[in-house]
């Protein structure tokens, strides 16, 4: 499977909130901050995760 872009996995996660909000119109624009920030912080656990880390002597 392909991975999705950032902009991919902000889209579907806005839409999730969007979802689990009701569907309310009007949000558009905090829907995607939301998901904006979720993403980015999600893409620094998994940078974090994949770093490798120094031995400690």
């Amino acid at each position: 499977m392909e991975a999705l872009t950032i902009d991919e996995r902000i889209r579907l996660r806005a839409y999730e909130f969007w979802q689990q909000d009701g569907c309310m119109e009007g949000c558009a624009d905090e829907y995607w901050r939301l998901a904006r920030e979720s993403v980015e912080e999600e893409l620094r656990q998994e940078k974090g995760a994949a770093a490798p880390t120094a031995p400690q002597g």
